[in-house]
């Protein structure tokens, strides 16, 4: 039996937020937004991410059918009050993790929105992690960088494959990961009425 009964669109394609829904039990379609993700200069992190993931379930709600839950979300990075996207190229990944690492501690932040469509009606919050990151070498960067991984990841770093970056985490995992799954379950079952 599916944990929610009212019909739900995952207004994303990372296959990561995809992994944490269907692990939670949670039928859904994908339907991913046209949004431009370009940031925002002077944004404070987590009000930039919570203003995109808005955007992206809304322009998500208009093209579906009512009555339908839309869940979008965006993660960033960040170092101080520094918003770190996704790399446009390998230089930029490199720059962007020895940055991480130079620095030692950054925040993942992820904005999440809830839109009804029966009646418009929207929830937004952003959920903090801090990543604990190691010291690494130029030529650990390199290898990880060749590797792919780090491309359309924010702060270029793939939590369950970059480890050899990472010392510690605090907070929610399924946040690095994209999905702060434990806040977003509870308001899912509560709207399922």
């Amino acid at each position: 039996m599916p944990l929610l009964t009212r019909k739900l669109v995952l207004a994303s394609g990372s296959p990561y937020r995809a992994q944490l829904l269907r692990e939670a039990g949670v039928d859904f379609t994908v339907l991913v937004s046209d949004v431009d993700e370009s940031q925002q200069p002077h944004a404070e992190p987590g009000a930039f991410t919570r203003a995109l993931a808005v955007r992206k379930a809304h322009a998500v709600a208009a093209r579906i059918e009512q009555g339908t839950l839309v869940v979008a979300a965006d993660t960033i990075c960040a170092i101080g009050g520094e918003i770190i996207g996704k790399p446009e190229n390998e230089a930029d990944a490199k720059r962007m993790i020895a940055r991480a690492c130079e620095a030692g501690l950054q925040r993942v932040i992820t904005g999440v929105c809830v839109v009804d469509t029966a009646d418009m009606q929207q929830w937004a919050f952003s959920d903090t992690s801090l990543v604990d990151m190691l010291p690494a070498t130029a030529r650990q960067i390199e290898k990880y960088v060749a590797s792919g991984e780090p491309m359309g990841k924010c702060g270029a770093l793939c939590i369950e494959s970059g480890r050899s970056f990472v010392r510690a985490w605090r907070g929610s995992y399924a946040n690095i990961m994209g999905l702060p799954i434990e806040r977003l379950l509870p308001l899912l079952l509560k709207l399922d009425v």
